[in-house]
């Protein structure tokens, strides 16, 4: 959950569009994920994403980077084959995030797919993960 609330924070707020997608990317992984661990994990989300009214982008930071380097450290140590899919997923819905709305422009024209800042708060989520 952090590492797409991460993303969507990064341009101002998760608005429904975001949180939907965050949401359906867990659900899909849960089914259809052809990792089995990566299946498990999402169907086991408490969907407890640390988020409170009126947060910005670098108060949640810290709290998002903490709760992914935790996960991976537990992945590491539990299952340590599994880490870089884990890793990997975790990017995804970043990614996913990210790319759900065009920001910018004028009536789609010019607008970007994945804003510089939605790159950079995907970067702290690779970076994260990666932290051993």
């Amino acid at each position: 959950m952090a590492s797409g609330i991460l993303v969507g924070l990064s341009v101002g707020g998760v608005d429904s569009d975001e949180m939907f997608a965050l949401v359906k990317t867990l659900r899909e992984a849960s089914v259809a994920h052809p990792r089995r661990f990566i299946r498990e994990v999402a169907a086991s989300s408490a969907f407890d994403t640390g988020l409170r009214p009126g947060v910005k982008y670098s108060e949640y930071l810290p709290y998002a980077e903490k709760t992914i380097r935790s996960a991976a450290s537990i992945v590491a140590s539990a299952a340590p084959a599994e880490l870089p899919d884990f890793r990997e997923f975790l990017v995804e819905i970043a990614t996913v995030v990210a790319e759900v709305n065009q920001e910018g422009g004028f009536l789609g024209v010019g607008a970007q797919r994945r804003t510089p800042k939605e790159v950079a708060a995907t970067d702290a989520v690779r970076l994260a993960a990666r932290h051993d």
